[in-house]
């Protein structure tokens, strides 16, 4: 079936739908792609977050152990645990 327009044209309903259909699959598209696209950052918000929170926690341990308890620290290799944690998390 075809219509008429104002200026004596004449478009069938199949154009209009198909029209129609390709804007409703372009805006389901783009709502998908931007949800994707908002997760994905909010996760490397938060690994950046986490990663930054364990490291300044780390630092202030660090910086409140007295030099003997740095030296033992140092000695039993607890220093390598906390660099792999600190390394896996930043990944």
């Amino acid at each position: 079936m075809e219509i008429e327009d104002e200026e004596g044209c004449k478009v069938s309903y199949d154009l209009i739908n198909l029209f129609q259909l390709m804007f409703l699959v372009i805006c389901i598209a783009s709502i998908f792609s931007y949800t994707i696209y908002s997760y994905k950052n909010l996760k490397h918000k938060a690994e950046e977050n986490v990663t930054r929170n364990i490291l300044i926690q780390w630092l202030g341990f660090i910086k409140k152990l007295l030099p003997e308890e740095y030296i033992i620290y140092e000695k039993y290799g607890l220093w390598i645990y906390v660099e792999r944690f600190k390394i896996k998390m930043m990944f």
